[in-house]
């Protein structure tokens, strides 16, 4: 695996294939298909392998306030804490500028 040797991936691995399966009988416009991205088998193995091995050092990369798409995290907390601040402020009469 010459990619755990040098770090680089070959452009063709890296290739991916966007399929377009319709969700609907007869489908006339782009909303009625759905994307499915065909990746490399090889691919797959290699961020798989990828994702073990950072998996120990993941929480000193990834910042604490990221918390979707982190094991143990739940994007709810963000969502629940951004309506308490908004209720906060609208209970104060306070203005919220939000960009």
């Amino acid at each position: 695996m010459e990619f755990f040797r040098t770090g680089r991936l070959l452009r063709q691995v890296n290739a991916t294939l966007i399929t377009l399966i319709p969700k609907v009988s007869n489908p006339t416009v782009v909303g009625e298909f759905r994307p499915i991205s065909c990746c490399n088998v090889l691919y797959k193995v290699i961020t798989k392998i990828l994702v073990q091995r950072m998996r120990g050092i993941l929480d000193k990369l990834v910042s604490p306030t990221q918390n979707a798409f982190v094991p143990g995290r739940s994007i709810s907390d963000n969502i629940l804490l951004a309506q308490e601040l908004f209720s906060g402020y609208n209970q104060r009469h306070l203005p919220l500028d939000v960009h």
